[in-house]
């Protein structure tokens, strides 16, 4: 299906219609006076955009409300309920989507189990499937605004481009090309660990943190690192990548699909502990409550890695925030967080002990968080997309 191309960069011409529809949909239900007062635009300014916005129905005007004197004020809201967005979780083991109202209510769910990727194109197919499977839960064509993808690799989110993950069989992947000329619809990527982040960040656990470091120990392990309020990707977007930090030796020590050894995904993520400790993260957690003395010494070499690496990381980066997440956390958190806690702060400096360590007790449904990226982008079009 293909959308008619009414998309916010069409809507949005200056940066001050951005600015209201953004105060509408945060702030509402708000009145024209108000809104004047919140941006410093004249009556007539705010009168104008407030017009377009009704004509074109992406706002809608509600019962008045008492005013001191005069004509009672007509609060705006934004139809939130009548825009949609899809979200697609891009993992190794599965994809998985979701359609979403711009109230952030899931409307229908869908996922698909995949085996194995054949070649680098066969991620797309799962991913037009369930895309497929969405769009027919749209009741209106113009009501789509737009998919956003979480992925689990490197992702060059300005350029809309997958640059590396093995295990989608993707390296420098144009993903967001691909898709936009197949659904002429505005697309939006992020790495699955950057995506939490800035979710958290926004109105979650990190939320009031300027310094923060997000750790996932999922199927693989990602990270992301916030200074200043801003997402630092790096000069190649590898910041953060923490599942490549060198931490096990000796008998610990194997190789990694990054071309080096050692890294801490080799046995610290999901795939790695069955590859290369040959355990399933459900049967080495049963395995350690059995008090297995190979699982108990594994589990004892991870968590002192681990430890040692985040301890590093806080003492290089000094984050008054870090949060951990992830598949391995939901399953072995409750053994696993009181001795890095334990470890990090019998290590880190004085001067860093006032950072606080967070976790998220299940981790969230990054097919939603997905959808979210586009509402978010939908309020805050880039500056080179205005046609001035």
């Amino acid at each position: 299906m293909k959308s008619e191309r009414t998309t916010s960069n069409k809507l949005l011409k200056s940066i001050n219609q951005q600015r209201v529809l953004r105060l509408i949909y945060t702030d509402g239900p708000i009145s024209r006076v108000e809104l004047a007062e919140k941006t410093g635009l004249t009556q007539q300014t705010i009168t104008n955009i407030v017009n377009r916005f009704l004509e074109d129905d992406y706002v809608l005007e509600t019962e008045p409300v008492s005013g001191s004197s005069g004509r009672k004020p007509i609060p705006l809201i934004v139809r939130s309920n009548e825009m949609f967005a899809i979200g697609i979780e891009i993992a190794v083991k599965y994809i998985r989507g979701a359609l979403i109202d711009f109230q952030h209510r899931v409307i229908k769910e869908f996922k698909i189990d995949v085996p194995v990727y054949e070649s680098k194109d066969h991620p797309l197919d799962f991913v037009r499937q369930t895309i497929d499977e969405l769009l027919q839960h749209v009741p209106k064509t113009g009501q789509l605004k737009g998919i956003g993808c979480s992925i689990q690799g490197l992702v060059d989110a300005k350029q809309g481009a997958v640059i590396y993950s093995p295990g989608l069989r993707w390296r420098e992947y144009p993903l967001r090309e691909k898709l936009e000329s197949l659904y002429d619809l505005p697309v939006y990527l992020e790495n699955d660990a950057n995506l939490l982040a800035l979710v958290e960040n926004l109105n979650g656990r990190l939320a009031g943190s300027v310094n923060n470091i997000t750790i996932k120990f999922d199927y693989g392990i990602g990270g992301a690192i916030v200074l200043n309020n801003q997402l630092c990707t790096g000069a190649t977007h590898v910041a953060g990548e923490f599942g490549h930090y060198k931490a096990f030796a000796g008998k610990y020590l194997h190789k990694c699909h990054c071309g080096a050894s050692g890294c801490m995904t080799t046995l610290a993520s999901v795939s790695g502990l069955k590859r290369n400790g040959g355990y399933a993260i459900e049967t080495f957690g049963s395995l350690l409550d059995a008090g297995d003395p190979q699982a108990v010494a594994l589990f004892a070499a991870i968590e002192e890695a681990a430890g040692l690496a985040i301890s590093n990381l806080i003492t290089i980066f000094n984050p008054d925030h870090v949060l951990f997440t992830g598949k391995l956390v939901d399953v072995l958190g409750q053994r696993l967080l009181p001795l890095l806690r334990n470890r990090i702060f019998a290590t880190i400096p004085d001067s860093c002990k006032g950072v606080i360590l967070e976790h998220l007790p299940i981790t969230p449904d990054e097919s939603t968080l997905a959808g979210g990226l586009v509402i978010n982008r939908f309020f805050d079009v880039p500056l080179e997309s205005f046609s001035m």
